[in-house]
C-alpha cells in the first residue's frame, strides 16, 4: 500500500469515526429532547406551548413525550420543613417557630394542580404559596392561645388546630396534607426565665398537693383500721352477749360442782357449805 492509498484509508476511518460520534449524540440529545423520566413516588403533566395541558397523567418510569414538556408531582409523602415562622400569641408575646408538616398532591387533581400553577416546580410552590397558607394558618391558631400553653400544657393541641386549619386552606387546590410537628418556640431570655419559673411553681403545687393527697390517704387509711377494730370488737362483743343463756349459767355452775365440790350460800349469819 502506497502513501497516498494510506492517507485515504485513515481519512475514511476518521470520518466513519466523527459520523458515529455524530449519529450518537444526536440519539442521546433525542432522547433527552423526546423523552422524559418520571421519578418513583411522582406522577407528570403533559403540556405543550400550543395545545395546553393533556388530561392524562404520565406514571413513573421513562415516557415518550415528543416536543412537550413536562412538571412532576409528588403523590407520595413528602416532609416540608418551614424554619423560624414568625408567630405572635395572644398575650402579645412574639416568637419564632419551624414547622415540620408531611404532604402529598391529591393524584386526582394533579392536572388542576398544573392549571392553578402553570409550569412551577414543586420545590417552588412549597417555599411560597404553601408556606404561605402554612403561616396564615399558624398566626390564626397561635393568636388563641398564651406563650405558657403554646409552649407547655396545650401545645399538642396548638399542633392538631395548625394541622387542621392548614388542611383546610390547601387542599380544595390539591394538596393533601397528613401530618404536622410544632417545633419548640423561640423566646428571649427574659421570657424564657419567666416561662421556666412559672414552671417550676407548677411543679412545686404539684408536688405539695401530691405530698398532701398522700398524707390525708395514710390518715384515712389510720382511721379505717381504727373504726374496723372497733366494729369488729363490738361485734364480738354483741355474739358473746347474746352466747350467755340461763342454760349456759346453770351449765357453768354445775361444772364448777363437780370441779370444786362444793357451793357456798350467803345467809344472814354465815356462810353454809352445803356438801357437809
Amino acid at each position: 500500500m502506497n502513501e497516498k492509498e494510506y492517507d485515504k484509508n485513515s481519512i475514511k476511518k476518521i470520518k466513519g469515526l466523527i459520523i458515529g460520534i455524530l449519529v450518537i449524540i444526536l440519539l442521546v440529545g433525542g432522547f433527552l429532547v423526546f423523552f422524559e423520566k418520571i421519578e418513583n413516588g411522582y406522577v407528570g403533566v403533559r403540556y405543550s406551548m400550543n395545545g395546553g395541558v393533556k388530561d392524562q397523567t404520565l406514571s413513573q418510569g421513562v415516557k415518550f413525550v415528543g416536543l412537550d414538556k413536562v412538571t412532576q408531582y409528588p403523590i407520595r409523602l413528602q416532609t416540608v420543613k418551614a424554619e423560624k415562622l414568625n408567630l405572635a400569641t395572644e398575650d402579645g408575646k412574639a416568637t419564632h417557630v419551624s414547622i415540620t408538616y408531611a404532604y402529598k398532591v391529591d393524584s386526582k387533581k394533579v392536572s388542576d394542580v398544573f392549571k392553578e400553577f402553570g409550569s412551577i416546580n414543586v420545590e417552588d410552590i412549597e417555599a411560597n404559596w404553601l408556606k404561605a397558607q402554612l403561616l396564615k394558618s399558624s398566626r390564626a391558631v397561635v393568636a388563641r392561645y398564651s406563650l405558657l400553653d403554646v409552649t407547655g400544657s396545650k401545645s399538642t393541641e396548638v399542633q392538631q388546630s395548625i394541622l387542621e386549619d392548614f388542611t383546610k386552606a390547601v387542599e380544595p387546590k390539591g394538596f393533601l396534607v397528613e401530618d404536622v410537628a410544632f417545633g419548640v418556640p423561640d423566646v428571649d431570655a427574659e421570657t424564657q426565665k419567666s416561662i421556666d419559673e412559672i414552671i417550676k411553681a407548677g411543679q412545686e403545687k404539684e408536688k405539695a398537693l401530691l405530698e398532701a393527697d398522700t398524707a390525708k390517704t395514710k390518715a384515712d387509711s389510720l382511721a379505717y383500721q381504727k373504726v374496723k377494730a372497733a366494729e369488729a370488737e363490738a361485734e364480738a362483743n354483741k355474739k358473746l352477749s347474746e352466747s350467755i343463756t340461763e342454760e349456759l349459767i346453770k351449765l357453768k355452775e354445775v361444772e364448777a360442782r363437780l370441779e370444786h365440790g362444793w357451793v357456798e350460800v350467803q345467809t344472814g349469819e354465815a356462810i353454809v357449805d352445803t356438801n357437809k
